[in-house]
């Protein structure tokens, strides 16, 4: 069985020109082309929408010259092996592969004349099947063509860069978003400010932002603008690239209405329900960063944010 826990940790040097200094470049080599994000696996769920289609955009790259003509570039879908899940905390979800032109669609490949990069959307399509209890798994991969070779599937910097982009899309419970984690670098399904994934705490969450609406519109009203109404904006520079937006602006706000009720709720809830299978524990003290443990305070203490 393959796990994936999203994790793409490896690195590649890069040679460096400054003025003065001379790098050797062979013009007869094809240019590199490569997916440049943050976060290189995109989660996404019908659970929480009414429209059938949900449309990913991805940022493609050129490593080499600019060209005077427009240029495209290829994507292939690639299988998903037999038995892969996703974990989440300590849940796994299976996956199953997604199908082209049936639970997704690329749009045009181009790197436009006198750029080098472009964005290219990917539109996935809601199905039955995403209802089954697991995910639909869509797997691109950019492949060599006429002027492009892509980059080793081993290359990183301080941000992603990959010749692979995986997509992973749900439906009936709402899918792990991918700011639940620590850090940028770290897996997701779980959170020192928010414990453990699973659907019911998300909706919860959710259902606590809702109300902000009516108890503080202005906070509700910028949340939505930088986050989504479902905390599902795609990252940028405005909201941190959705890492940790809750300790960035109106942060005393998001502990007052969101964090701090949805951790007083879970800690009378699990005292009612020991025997509960999302039962974790709570409490600073019980936070194991290393371990991907616990569920700390936002109260006080070291991981504390209301003041």
């Amino acid at each position: 069985m393959k796990k994936i826990i999203y994790s793409l940790m490896l690195v590649l040097p890069f040679l460096a020109s400054c003025e003065g200094t001379w790098v050797m470049y062979d013009t007869a080599q094809k240019d590199h082309i490569y997916f440049q994000d943050r976060i290189q696996t995109i989660m996404k769920s019908f659970a929480l929408l009414s429209q059938d289609e949900i449309d990913v955009t991805a940022n493609v790259f050129v490593m080499g010259n600019v060209s005077d003509v427009d240029r495209p570039f290829k994507v292939e879908s690639v299988d998903t092996p037999e038995g892969t899940v996703l974990t989440f905390g300590d849940v796994e979800y299976p996956v199953i592969s997604a199908r082209e032109g049936i639970d997704f669609e690329v749009e045009d490949c181009v790197i436009p004349a006198g750029e080098v990069s472009t964005t290219i959307n990917v539109k996935l399509k809601r199905q039955p099947e995403m209802k089954d209890g697991g995910y639909v798994g869509v797997h691109l991969r950019l492949v060599p063509f006429e002027n492009f070779e892509p980059l080793p599937a081993d290359t990183v910097s301080s941000t992603v860069m990959s010749p692979d982009l995986l997509i992973y899309v749900n439906d009936g419970d709402p899918a792990c978003p991918t700011w639940w984690r620590p850090s940028a670098s770290k897996p997701a399904g779980w959170d020192y400010d928010l414990g453990n994934f699973y659907p019911a705490k998300f909706r919860k969450l959710l259902e606590l932002y809702h109300q902000t609406a009516e108890t503080n519109p202005t906070f509700y009203e910028y949340c939505v603008a930088h986050y989504g109404e479902n905390l599902d904006a795609e990252p940028n520079a405005d909201n941190n690239k959705m890492v940790r937006f809750w300790r960035q602006t109106y942060m005393a706000a998001w502990a007052t209405y969101v964090f701090c009720p949805l951790y007083e709720y879970y800690e009378q809830y699990y005292k009612e329900h020991p025997d509960d299978p999302n039962f974790e524990v709570m409490g600073t003290d019980n936070v194991n960063i290393n371990a991907f443990k616990g569920w700390g305070d936002p109260r006080s203490g070291k991981y504390g944010f209301l003041n």
